[in-house]
């Protein structure tokens, strides 16, 4: 009977078909077993051992990388990886790991916050006694005129035996540097602008309240060499007596005047880009206008009145 012949054959063809899947099986199960094996063994394993695995890890990936003609970046890049998914591995009893622990023991102390207090505020002190700050910004082509200016500045000044810095940081913009120092207590400063360096002029500033720039006070001075005798002059006047040089006959021929521009008290707008002790900013085209519009109202011609004859002909035509 073929019904009988194939539920005879069906138990022979399912255990043929159950043969090589049991070797599989097996290999499965060795592989997970060694795994297993592998895990609890380096977990077992000690911080040093692991450490000298992950060198040995390291360096055969850095040979095999040269031998593929990686980059030196891409072998960096490729290690920096490599270290994230290792984590920290050094010596316990290291040098670095004592110095370590022996800083973070240190700095709990009582002695140490005191220290660290005093340091913190040791930075808020007064540092110079006069900063020098080039007024520049990024992609001008007289940025390097200005800082060249800023620095002979400094250079007459510091012959006198005053602390003088050139705060030529970019990250700042000049209203932040101005009222950066006046908080530290630097009152006192030169600034020097590429207007000014066209003119051959710096503008000597002296704030009274920190972070108000009305209350600002500024004089024009011819910059060094030919104005170093009215710059001195005008910083011992305002306020820096280490300077020994005097005022005598013909030193105001020499200085340029109180500069009229700053002294007019401007209320802060929405539009100013900067903060601190700077007027706030016009566009040149805002400038413009506004010297047409002076040019108009203070230089406004007369109509000419026409004579009779001419006023007859003007009627003819």
């Amino acid at each position: 009977d073929p019904k009988a012949k194939a539920e005879a054959a069906a138990p022979a063809e399912a255990e043929a078909a159950e043969e090589p899947a049991a070797p599989k099986a097996k290999k499965r199960a060795k592989k997970a077993a060694a795994a297993a094996e592998g895990g609890a063994a380096a977990e077992a394993a000690s911080p040093e051992e692991r450490r000298r695995a992950a060198q040995r890890e390291m360096q055969q990936m850095v040979v095999r990388l040269r031998q593929e003609g990686k980059s030196e970046a891409e072998i960096k890049a490729a290690k920096q990886e490599l270290k994230g998914k290792q984590g920290q591995l050094r010596k316990p009893d290291g040098q670095r790991e004592l110095k370590k622990k022996a800083w973070l023991e240190w700095l709990s102390t009582e002695p140490a916050q005191d220290k660290v207090q005093a340091q913190r505020a040791d930075k808020l002190q007064r540092q110079h006694d006069l900063v020098v700050i080039p007024v520049v910004w990024r992609g001008r082509h007289d940025k390097v005129d200005v800082l060249k200016a800023a620095e002979d500045v400094k250079a007459c000044v510091a012959q006198q035996g005053v602390d003088v810095w050139v705060d030529s940081r970019r990250q700042y913009t000049p209203g932040q540097k101005f009222a950066h120092w006046e908080h530290r207590g630097v009152m006192l400063r030169v600034e020097v602008g590429p207007d000014d360096v066209k003119e051959g002029v710096c503008r000597v500033a002296k704030a009274k309240e920190p972070g108000d720039y009305k209350s600002v006070e500024r004089k024009r001075v011819r910059l060094p060499p030919a104005g170093a005798r009215a710059l001195l002059v005008t910083l011992r006047e305002w306020g820096l007596a280490k300077i020994k040089i005097e005022r005598r006959e013909g030193d105001d021929d020499e200085e340029v005047g109180a500069d009229a521009d700053a002294a007019v008290a401007t209320a802060g707008t929405d539009e100013d880009d900067v903060t601190g002790n700077w007027a706030p900013h016009v566009s040149p085209s805002e400038a413009k206008k506004d010297r047409k519009a002076e040019k108009r109202n203070g230089q406004k011609k007369p109509k000419r009145k026409l004579g009779s004859g001419m006023r007859a002909g003007a009627a003819s035509r």
